[in-house]
């Protein structure tokens, strides 16, 4: 669950400047998946190829938020996603006379149960602590500011590009801190790390919080627990529900919007 509130935070950097991801599956597989490769022949490597995925997917999204629009970047990136996850189990190495990788995936270092739980809730407070107070910073009015408009960003003097490489640093950070972790709890990295549902995870969590970054934790959990349930019940059954709720994400937007201002109104 806190591997999944993480992602979700990761998220919403790209949001506060007006980027919707539909491919984070991306930012949190990626550099794990490459680490896994790289730890097949060392750890040194393993090392190298897990910050080089960060470097990699950091530079890749903020193109995209650079290049083209908003609407644009959120088919790109879901796009990018889907080919990914379709081709990675192709991706097979040799290490000694062994063919390892394609659709099994790579073995990985485990951690003890205890380690993983405390990592992944410290990681989880530490970046959720991080965004409130870049929220309240410089960095994240400016932020917002380009959220908001960014050719009148640039008119004021602001550095959009300075700023869009900033948030996406920051994202693509968290996500593969949660990926990793992800992968030292299984001990496994397979293929199904790039699936849809992982992409549009912290999407739908955020849809049903109202943004709120608090709330957007909240709905990760709740979201984690019922994908156990009903996937255990029927699987499948989740990726259905996912797939009504983006259908009918403007009306639950407007929904959710409409409900939190009537409470703030109240207050």
């Amino acid at each position: 669950m806190s591997v999944y509130a993480l992602l979700t935070i990761s998220w919403m950097f790209c949001r506060m400047i007006g980027r919707v991801s539909m491919g984070h599956s991306m930012l949190f597989s990626l550099p794990a998946y490459f680490s896994a490769i790289g730890y097949a022949y060392s750890t040194e490597l393993a090392v190298q190829l897990f910050f080089i995925g960060i470097l990699l997917t950091t530079l890749s999204y903020f193109i995209f938020s650079e290049y083209t629009g908003r609407t644009a970047f959120v088919f790109l990136t879901l796009v990018l996603s889907i080919f990914v996850w379709l081709t990675i189990p192709k991706l097979v190495v040799r290490v000694d006379s062994y063919l390892v990788g394609g659709e099994v995936g790579f073995d990985y270092p485990t951690l003890g149960i205890e380690i993983v739980h405390s990592l992944s809730a410290f990681s989880l407070i530490l970046f959720y602590l991080l965004y409130i107070g870049i929220q309240e910073s410089k960095m994240g009015f400016m932020m917002i500011a380009i959220g908001d408009d960014e050719t009148a960003s640039k008119a004021i003097g602001i550095n959009t590009r300075k700023v869009k490489l900033t948030a996406m640093f920051l994202s693509s950070s968290a996500s593969a801190l949660a990926g990793l972790i992800y992968a030292f709890e299984f001990g496994h990295v397979s293929p199904q790390i790039f699936s849809i549902e992982v992409s549009i995870f912290p999407f739908i969590a955020t849809l049903i919080s109202s943004g709120n970054p608090f709330l957007s934790v909240i709905s990760s959990f709740v979201l984690v627990f019922l994908t156990r349930m009903l996937n255990s019940a029927y699987p499948g059954l989740m990726g259905l529900f996912y797939a009504v709720v983006l259908v009918l994400s403007p009306k639950i937007g407007r929904w959710v919007y409409a409900k939190g201002k009537k409470l703030v109104e109240e207050d």
